[in-house]
């Protein structure tokens, strides 16, 4: 017993160093190892909505050298952290960079409905203008040289603050760069302007896009996603603003920069093409280099670099495994906790082994029920989208895409209860299994005390990710997903989700380290937790290479798995899936108690899920015809 325990105990001890190390790093890189400093400040929009917004700022800016300025606006649903090697890089290059969060996003204020969908005018460009408004008031940045740009939604925040800086007479950008993003063609009357005037300006078009970039013809009719180089609104952009027989050639070119003198200033437009998905620019991909080599050529570069040179590989990797560590410190702390004394009653054991494979009868039932489980998966997930739930919010579900995947954990938690308890009634009991045996019947006073067990757990992880968010602006972000704080105002949202998720966490515990907590054949224990890991990813997997697959082969978004944009929702849900299994089968091995894990992932799931994305309180539902959304 004292070597477990202190097996724990190092353990612990080793993960959290491991943490520490690699939070570091992690820090190091987004300060450029000393040369860039991070602040968080709160700006307001005219209307006096709080923005949360992050600077970086060079050490090489100052009053006596003001330095190019550029405000980045996040997508749809996300925050200014899944966005940092954009702000990093630029600042590495010299620039000053603001990245806010959209009103109704992350740590900025949530706004109603009446602000949130109203005018610009109303909402600050989703509170977008309010950063740029900031920028010009700082003396170490150059008014002269000033640009927006955002991805997706963040695009259009960028195009409003054109927009107001025009109406309001401001006078700050220069330029404007817009990532996986439709630019304006037309006034407010619908004839074709130029409503960027003497501002030079970029776009990334992807190829794949199911957002943004829809056209027509020279007579009128809607052209595909994949040419729309060759639309008339590209020509008339393209065109400065003129009319599209006004354009020289067939298509706009991609990579060649068009110049026009406008206001007694040289003027260029780019435009750069990739063979991506909308989403893909959230990554540290090609358009992170294009936008960096577009505001390296509009403004004076302080420290040119090429584009293509970026340090987003080693924060990822710095990222992925400070995460890792933070799990590992949640999986040792249970270890330790169950062995003190107090909480000594929750864990009969400790390394609990995988039962032997089962018999001829059980292997039939364990293969039917476990596809029985992942084609519930893509049937629940089918039929949310299709009754339009894939697009809806209320006062109490305010996060459209968590009322998704709430609804999706809820409804496979369910099924999997049922599959699980179908197998216990039918072949486990018969075979001399308990419920007692499988770990689920035990008193309250240990049930209680299995729950703050799990809580300690998360106490861990929010403590960590607290320290690392507050102290070292680091998130461990990947893709869509980081750790990141809930503002306080929020967690009223976090607990209205969480019973879902706890159904969720719970039945997949079971299933994992009670039903199924068994060998296939004559495997190691490590094929055994790959193959959950798998099976759990396989319909997410599935539905978004298929989905994909068809819209990139016909150019058309396919009505597929109950909607039209299925497939660009469950690719979210990829990377979590095995590292929820794992990390429960984890858990498990060190408490040998299947509520402990099941809590320890509703909570985190819930709290990964609500804390980066988008709220709105108010009830909106278009019903089925929602799954035929352009």
């Amino acid at each position: 017993m004292k070597k477990k325990r202190l097996t724990a105990q190092r353990g612990l001890v080793f993960a959290l160093l491991f943490t520490l190390v690699f939070t570091l790093l992690s820090s190091a890189i987004l300060h450029d190892w000393g040369k860039v400093s991070i602040t968080d400040v709160d700006l307001y929009t005219s209307g006096g909505s709080r923005v949360a917004a992050r600077v970086y700022k060079p050490d090489s800016a100052a009053a006596e050298n003001p330095a190019p300025a550029v405000v980045f606006t996040h997508g749809l649903t996300v925050n200014k952290e899944s966005y940092a090697q954009y702000g990093i890089e630029l600042a590495r290059r010299g620039f000053v960079v603001i990245m806010p969060d959209m009103l109704n996003h992350g740590d900025s204020e949530i706004t109603d409905a009446a602000t949130y969908l109203g005018p610009y005018a109303a909402n600050d460009a989703y509170g977008s203008f309010a950063a740029v408004r900031y920028a010009g008031t700082l003396d170490y940045v150059d008014k002269t040289q000033i640009g927006v740009a955002g991805h997706s939604a963040g695009g259009q925040a960028s195009n409003n603050c054109v927009r107001l800086d025009d109406e309001q007479g401001t006078g700050l950008i220069s330029a404007i760069y817009l990532v996986s993003s439709d630019p304006v063609y037309t006034d407010a009357e619908g004839n074709w302007a130029n409503i960027y005037g003497a501002r030079d300006f970029g776009v990334y078009f992807t190829l794949y896009d199911h957002v943004y970039f829809k056209g027509t013809d020279e007579n009128g009719e809607t052209m595909l996603v994949q040419q729309w180089l060759s639309t008339e609104q590209a020509k008339s952009l393209f065109a400065f603003g003129q009319d599209p027989s006004a354009f020289e050639g067939d298509s706009v070119v991609p990579g060649h920069t068009y110049t026009a003198e406008i206001d007694g200033q040289t003027v260029f437009r780019r435009v750069t093409a990739a063979k991506e998905i909308h989403p893909k620019p959230q990554g540290g991909s090609n358009a992170l280099a294009a936008l960096v080599d577009f505001f390296q050529d509009s403004f004076e570069a302080p420290n040119y670099i090429l584009g293509q040179k970026q340090v987003f590989v080693p924060l990822t990797i710095c990222n992925l495994l400070g995460m890792l560590g933070v799990l590992m410190s949640c999986v040792f702390a249970v270890g330790c906790l169950v062995k003190l004394p107090v909480f000594a009653c929750v864990a009969p054991g400790e390394n609990a082994e995988l039962r032997p494979a089962p018999d001829k009868t059980g292997k039939v039932w364990f293969w039917v029920l476990t596809v029985l489980n992942c084609v519930f998966a893509f049937c629940s997930i089918s039929a949310i989208f299709f009754m339009g739930f894939g697009y809806c919010c209320s006062e109490l579900f305010p996060q459209q895409p968590s009322n998704i995947y709430a609804l999706w954990a809820l409804a496979n938690g369910v099924f999997m209860l049922i599959t699980s308890f179908v197998s216990y009634a039918l072949y486990a009991r018969k075979t001399g299994a308990t419920l007692r045996s499988w770990g689920l019947r035990i008193p309250v006073k240990q049930f209680l005390a299995s729950i703050v067990v799990a809580l300690g757990g998360c106490a861990v992880v929010f403590g960590i990710a607290w320290v690392s968010n507050n102290l070292f602006k680091v998130d461990y972000h990947y893709y869509f997903w980081g750790l990141k704080n809930i503002p306080l105002y929020n967690l009223t949202t976090f607990f209205a989700y969480l019973p879902l998720y706890l159904v969720f966490g719970l039945a997949v515990s079971i299933a994992l380290n009670s039903a199924y907590h068994c060998k296939i054949a004559n495997e190691p224990e490590w094929v055994n937790d790959l193959f959950f890991a798998v099976m759990n990813t396989l319909p997410a997997l599935l539905i978004t290479v298929i989905g994909y697959w068809l819209y990139m082969k016909s150019g058309v978004k396919p009505f597929v798995f109950g909607s039209t944009y299925t497939y660009t929702y469950t690719i979210n849900a990829i990377p979590v899936f095995p590292v929820a299994v794992i990390l429960i089968r984890r858990l498990f091995k060190r408490c040998n108690n299947p509520y402990i894990p099941g809590i320890i992932a509703g909570v985190l799931l819930c709290w990964l899920q609500v804390s980066c994305n988008f709220t709105l309180h108010a009830f909106v539902y278009y019903g089925p015809m929602a799954a035929y959304l352009p």
